[in-house]
């Protein structure tokens, strides 16, 4: 079993990846001022190596981010606040499953 380790930094992924971490969640939120920048994302999973996973978490709301951040390396989103606040949280998930092209399908 692995664990999901969550960082916001380079400090915090320096430590995961010497840890040995094979999954790593990068949050987009600044827990201090719980801004959101997916660039956070774009930025450190270019230090990633490709045989580890990478999540991006938070901040998520369209196709476009999600083809961003594949394009970057990103394998799975976290995606919450942008169901709480659609009207229709299910269809606001079909709208991101329908547009989405699959690596391999």
């Amino acid at each position: 079993m692995n664990a999901i380790v969550e960082v916001h930094d380079n400090h915090e992924l320096d430590c995961a990846l010497e840890a040995g971490s094979k999954i790593i969640g990068i949050n987009n939120r600044d827990l201090r001022t719980f801004d959101v920048d997916l660039n956070v994302s774009i930025k450190l999973s270019a230090r990633v190596s490709g045989d580890k996973i990478v999540i991006a978490e938070s901040g998520i709301g369209s196709i476009e981010d999600i083809d961003k951040l594949r394009a970057k390396g990103v394998h799975v989103f976290l995606i919450g606040e942008t169901f709480m606040k659609a009207p229709d949280p299910g269809r606001k998930l079909k709208e991101l499953i329908a547009s989405t092209t699959y690596p391999n399908s």
